[in-house]
């Protein structure tokens, strides 16, 4: 039994020099540009590491955000492998179902398998049992962030040598290695990866209550509302749950 810990880095849509947005791909709102793992054996000892830098095919501008936060620029991947090649190779190293992945929070194994179903690759080609740890490190350093904390912040608290960039895919996989030794004494039970987990959420249909909503006004007011006052409540109602003029 291998422990895969993953990291990946993503770029999405940006903002173009005629300020127009390019827009976002709802299957894939998240595209891999980077792939970093490290291996450990059933002891925890590391005993493999890989890193795979991709050329963006949905995403091809790197977006400004992502260039400052992980240094990678389109020079750096304009002549890389495509994902499907990057993904090939990563199954290879993780080596199946005999594995399972860690991830520090679910974005990157929900993105994970976006990216597989987008670019048509072999979803069985690697394990669907996978842990979060974020969680329980969250829980251990008292985190009061909802069961979350920033993997530097975890580093940090749980006194590791930070000598390695952050925001890079095989560093951060690295220091997640590291954390996951610190937390467990036994390892918990894996999730198990579903195709469900990345479903579009359905839309489901609201009906407002109209009638209760305006009795509801009636007896504050103790009086019968005017046909504009019914309208005009109406229409602040669906504005307000649309959020329309929010900033």
């Amino acid at each position: 039994m291998n422990h895969i810990i993953i990291d990946l880095e993503f770029n999405q849509s940006s903002n173009t020099k005629k300020g127009k947005s390019s827009s976002t791909v709802s299957e894939c709102p998240f595209e891999i540009i980077q792939i970093g793992a490290v291996k450990l054996n059933e002891k925890l000892e590391q005993t493999g590491e890989f890193t795979f830098l991709i050329k963006p095919q949905i995403y091809p501008k790197i977006n400004p955000i992502v260039e400052r936060i992980t240094g990678i620029t389109d020079e750096d991947l304009k002549n890389c492998p495509s994902f499907k090649e990057g993904f090939e190779a990563f199954s290879s190293f993780a080596e199946g179902d005999e594995s399972i992945i860690y991830t520090w929070g679910t974005d990157d194994i929900k993105s994970l398998y976006r990216n597989i179903k987008y670019f048509k690759c072999d979803i069985n080609a690697i394990t669907k049992k996978y842990i979060n740890i974020q969680p329980t490190a969250a829980k251990l350093l008292h985190s009061t962030s909802g069961g979350t904390i920033g993997l530097k912040n975890a580093a940090e608290m749980f006194d590791i040598s930070l000598d390695l960039k952050f925001h890079d895919a095989l560093n951060d996989a690295y220091y997640t290695s590291l954390i996951l030794k610190k937390i467990y004494t036994e390892l918990p039970e894996p999730s198990v990866f579903k195709e469900s987990d990345i479903a579009p959420k359905k839309k489901t249909h609201v009906k407002i209550d109209t009638h209760g909503l305006i009795n509801y006004f009636e007896e504050s007011l103790e009086r019968k509302l005017t046909g504009e006052e019914t309208a005009i409540i109406l229409t602040a109602y669906k504005l307000g749950r649309k959020h329309k003029y929010e900033n």
